[in-house]
C-alpha cells in the first residue's frame, strides 16, 4: 500500500528585533538638574558637569519623517538653560566606539551667537561635534571637526522646529583610511540614507564620552539620545500611512527605496514595463506558469484555496492505466510568502 503525504514548507522572513547600544530617553523628574541622573542604557556612570548643569525639560520631543513614520520615544528631554554656561558629560560603558551609528533630537528655539551641541570627547580630548556654532547667528546645524578647527555646515535647520540628527562614523571610510563622520538632518525613518548633508574626516575619530553644552546658558533643547550599529538600531518608529501623492500605484516609501521622487508619477514607464516584461528580463502570468519544468504549477486565485488532485491508477500489464481512485482536496495556503511540495511515502 502506498501512503501519500502532503509537506507545506511556509517560510516566512521576520526582522530581528534592532537593539541599540546606548540610550538616554531622560525619564528623570520636570526641572530637575541633570547632573547626577543615572538613567538609560549603555553608560559606565551617572551625567556630571563642567561649569553649570543642563536641566530636565518640561515635556519630550517628538519627531514625525515626511511619509508620515514616528520616531519611537519616551520620557522627558533635557535643555541647556541656565544663567551660566552648561556643560553635561556621559562616557558609555563599552569603552570607545567606532563604526557606529548615532540619532538625537535637537530643538533651537531662537537665534543667537552662542554654542549649543553636541560633542563627542576620547577622554579628556575633544574629536568632533554636532551643533549651532558661536560665529553662525543662523539657524544651520554645523558638523564640526574639533581636531582640525574646521567646519561643515549642513545648509539644514530652522528656529523652532525639531530635528532629527544622525550621524554616522565609520573607521577608514575616509580618505586614505582616515575615519569619516557623516552627518543626516531629518532622514526617511524607514530608509537607510545615503546622501550626506555634511561630512569630515580625521585620523582618529573613536570616541567614549559624549557633552551636551549650552554657552552662556544658551537654550538647546535636547531629546532621544541613541547609539547602535545600524540606521534602524537609532531610528525605532511606528509606521505612518505610506500614502501614494503622486498617484502612481506606488507608494511613497517604495518609491523612496526604489529610489524614486514620491512627487513626480511614474505611471507611463510603469505601464510601458507591464506592457514589455520581457524587455526588463521579467516574467509575465503567462510565462511564470510555462515554467513547470516537466513539473506542475498551481496558480492560485486571490485567497482562494489551491486544490490538488490525484489520481491513483492500477494496471496489470503496464500498459493500460485505468484510474483506481480519485483524491482531490482543496488546501488553504498561508499568508505571505510561502514554498509547498508534494512528497510520496512508500513504505
Amino acid at each position: 500500500m502506498k501512503n501519500l503525504t502532503l509537506c507545506f514548507l511556509l517560510a516566512t522572513l521576520v526582522p530581528l528585533p534592532a537593539a541599540e547600544l546606548v540610550y538616554e530617553g531622560f525619564g528623570y523628574p520636570a526641572a530637575s538638574t541633570l547632573t547626577s541622573q543615572n538613567g538609560g542604557s549603555g553608560w559606565s556612570a551617572a551625567w556630571t558637569q563642567d561649569g553649570s548643569s543642563g536641566v530636565v525639560s518640561a515635556s519630550g520631543l517628538s519627531y514625525t519623517d515626511s511619509l508620515g513614520n514616528a520616531l519611537n520615544v519616551s520620557g522627558l528631554g533635557m535643555e541647556t538653560t541656565g544663567t551660566a554656561t552648561t556643560r553635561n558629560f556621559r562616557t558609555v560603558s563599552t569603552g570607545q566606539l567606532t563604526d557606529v551609528w548615532i540619532s538625537f533630537l535637537y530643538h533651537l528655539p531662537a537665534s543667537n551667537s552662542l554654542f549649543e551641541g553636541l560633542s563627542f570627547y576620547r577622554g579628556g580630548t575633544a574629536l568632533f561635534a554636532i551643533s549651532n556654532t558661536s560665529v553662525d547667528t543662523s539657524a544651520a546645524i554645523t558638523l564640526g571637526n574639533t581636531v582640525a578647527n574646521t567646519n561643515a555646515s549642513t545648509h539644514k535647520g530652522a528656529f523652532g522646529t525639531t530635528h532629527l540628527v544622525v550621524l554616522h562614523l565609520t573607521e577608514g571610510g575616509g580618505t586614505g583610511g582616515t575615519d569619516k563622520v557623516e552627518a543626516f538632518i531629518d532622514p526617511v525613518l524607514s530608509l537607510t540614507p545615503f546622501q550626506a548633508d555634511a561630512s569630515i574626516q580625521s585620523a582618529n575619530f573613536n570616541f567614549d564620552t559624549i557633552r551636551i553644552a549650552g554657552q552662556n546658558g544658551a537654550t538647546l533643547y535636547f531629546d532621544e539620545f541613541r547609539i547602535g550599529s545600524s540606521f534602524a538600531e537609532v531610528t525605532p518608529h511606528t509606521p505612518g500611512a505610506d500614502p501614494d501623492t503622486d498617484g502612481d500605484g506606488l507608494t511613497d516609501g517604495e518609491e523612496a527605496v526604489l529610489g524614486l521622487d514620491p512627487f513626480t508619477s511614474n505611471s507611463a514607464l510603469i505601464a510601458a514595463i507591464q506592457a514589455n516584461p520581457s524587455y526588463f528580463g521579467l516574467y509575465s502570468s503567462t510565462s511564470i506558469l510555462g515554467l513547470a519544468n516537466g513539473g506542475v504549477i498551481l496558480p492560485q486565485v486571490g485567497s482562494d484555496p489551491v486544490s490538488f488532485t490525484f489520481e491513483v491508477q492500477q494496471s496489470t500489464n503496464l500498459t493500460d492505466w485505468p484510474v483506481l481512485k480519485t483524491i482531490t482536496r482543496p488546501v488553504p495556503l498561508p499568508a505571505g510568502k510561502s514554498f509547498l511540495r508534494v512528497t510520496l511515502d512508500t513504505p
